[in-house]
């Protein structure tokens, strides 16, 4: 029998497995090793934030999967030996044919002064609740949402979340009251995309009242407070931030990864410099053609890498040459508030720059959003 290891339960590695079991049954173990043992669906994280979802809505037990003869191993990852074929866990070593690292990213507020006492990670589950924990008794003031650093996954989220907060307020009343101020790193909202892009996402940022700060450099955060390079200093009441993304030491210490330790994968089949090694979703170090920048991370990408990459085990496990490849293509639905969102469409790959599309919010997006995430859960738990 072979064994396919997964090392992650985000998207990514909940698609490989699901794939992978369905097209070998009996004659393939799969196992998803995560040191977590939920699967939380973030491109709810917004919802949550202003109570429009509740946290057990969009949380499952990974152990789920095992209705699906997934073998499912609450493990921490201590160490990978590629020439030997085996992982080692805090439950001990495991061996496999095929490895699949999923591993994600994870969230270093200490690299921030002054990020873990007086700002809330706009991405991690748990400071989401408490951030719409702050937000039922917030009235009056200045929330302040900033991006630490590049990359970061999602590009759309943080703006997805600025305008859920303009019709949080809103809908209370409340919004004169409160200022909203997003502060990026970037030059402008999408960058990747053409001109058009962005300019519309600051068309509607500015409708909104919502004010953008862009080109910033965070040096720290104080007590109601932002500081920025050049001697800005931001006042805030509520600093939300998207804090820095790194991969786990598990894999910088290993020869898969660049400078910046995201794990270099061939662009086409995500393998790695280890034959039957590959590697999906955040961790990766997918950079453009011609531009050079590391192509967006989402889970609509992850999801797409890794049904390539199980269709190329299924075809390596049954002596057929692989012929699947990964195209750079993806999707997704940017909520804007009062039921409307922007359907966006990318492709990275393409040449001499990617081709990312972003329509005008309408309320057929916003429900194709809702019913993707109720697709999620069916489909893969």
């Amino acid at each position: 029998m072979k064994k396919t290891l997964i090392l992650g339960g985000g998207i990514g590695g909940i698609v490989a497995a699901n794939a992978l079991k369905k097209a070998m049954g009996s004659s393939m173990q799969v196992t998803v090793v995560d040191r977590e043992p939920n699967h939380y669906f973030s491109s709810s994280f917004p919802l949550l934030m202003i109570g429009e979802r509740k946290a057990s809505k969009i949380t499952r037990d990974l152990k789920q999967l095992e209705r699906k003869k997934i073998k499912v191993l609450r493990s921490e990852v201590i160490k990978l030996d590629l020439p030997g074929h085996r992982v080692t866990t805090d439950e001990g070593d495991l061996d496999y044919d095929y490895l699949i690292i999923s591993l994600g990213v994870e969230y270093h507020q200490e690299t921030v002064p002054g990020f873990s006492e007086f700002a809330l990670n706009a991405y991690d589950f748990n400071d989401v609740i408490k951030t719409n924990q702050r937000l039922s008794s917030f009235s009056s003031g200045q929330i302040v949402f900033f991006i630490s650093s590049l990359p970061y996954k999602c590009p759309p989220a943080p703006y997805e979340m600025m305008f859920l907060l303009d019709q949080f307020f809103r809908q209370r009343g409340l919004r004169h009251k409160v200022k909203l101020t997003i502060v990026t790193p970037d030059f402008s909202p999408e960058p990747l995309a053409s001109p058009k892009v962005g300019q519309s996402v600051r068309k509607m940022l500015n409708e909104k009242n919502i004010e953008i700060i862009t080109e910033a450099k965070v040096l720290r955060v104080e007590k109601n407070a932002l500081i920025l390079d050049h001697g800005t200093k931001i006042p805030a009441d509520l600093l939300l931030g998207v804090a820095p993304h790194w991969t786990p030491e598990v894999l910088r210490n290993t020869d898969l990864v660049d400078n910046s330790g995201f794990v270099d994968v061939n662009l086409r089949t995500l393998e790695t410099c280890y034959p039957s090694v590959y590697a999906i979703g955040d961790a990766t170090a997918i950079r453009l053609p011609v531009i050079g920048a590391y192509a967006p991370k989402a889970g609509a990408f992850a999801h797409a890498q890794a049904v390539v990459v199980a269709k190329n085990i299924i075809s390596l496990s049954k002596g057929l040459k692989p012929r699947f490849f990964y195209k750079g293509k993806g999707m997704c639905m940017m909520n804007t508030g009062f039921g409307r969102a922007r359907y966006s469409t990318v492709h990275y790959y393409k040449k001499p720059q990617p081709y990312i599309t972003l329509l005008r919010p309408t309320r057929l997006a916003y429900w194709a959003k809702v019913a993707f995430e109720k697709y999620w859960f069916k489909r893969w738990f």
